[in-house]
């Protein structure tokens, strides 16, 4: 097996939304993507922060902080109710 030119994946991923119809985005912009769906689907802060390989948490909650304040707002709403 070759390894793939520099330019491949773009290509091919430029060429498949095109064909979908879809807008373009950039490959990093699906690292994003895959952040925000582990963060929707529950995932923990510590898990997504090993997956996308960052050094240690707190560079992913600077980035994905925004995230979490609906989760942050049921918190408050149960301890208001103990």
């Amino acid at each position: 097996m070759y390894p793939l030119a520099d330019t491949t994946i773009q290509t091919r991923k430029n060429k498949n939304c095109k064909s979908a119809g879809v807008k373009r985005i950039r490959i990093h912009d699906f690292r994003h993507s895959c952040a925000s769906l582990l963060i929707n689907k529950g995932a923990s802060v510590a898990l997504v922060s090993k997956y996308l390989g960052h050094s240690d948490i707190a560079t992913t909650l600077n980035i994905y902080s925004h995230m979490f304040k609906s989760e942050l707002q049921d918190i408050a709403e149960e301890l208001k109710d103990l």
